[in-house]
């Protein structure tokens, strides 16, 4: 089995561009709470995608 590393990068930079996005859009904890927006959502979206279809493909290939 091969080193997960790449994987782990990948999953800790969706967890950090979803809270820059989860915070930066609805201002908790600095300013008055705002609802998330669409294209807050589409900006959350997109990074999970990418990192789902990248595993997909990996364990398919078995690199997983």
């Amino acid at each position: 089995m091969k080193s997960n590393r790449n994987l782990y990068i990948g999953l800790a930079c969706c967890v950090i561009m979803t809270c820059w996005v989860f915070f930066g859009s609805t201002g908790l904890g600095y300013t008055e709470y705002r609802a998330l927006r669409a294209r807050d959502m589409f900006g959350l979206a997109i990074p999970w995608i990418c990192v789902i279809i990248v595993l997909i493909r990996d364990r398919r290939k078995g690199i997983i």
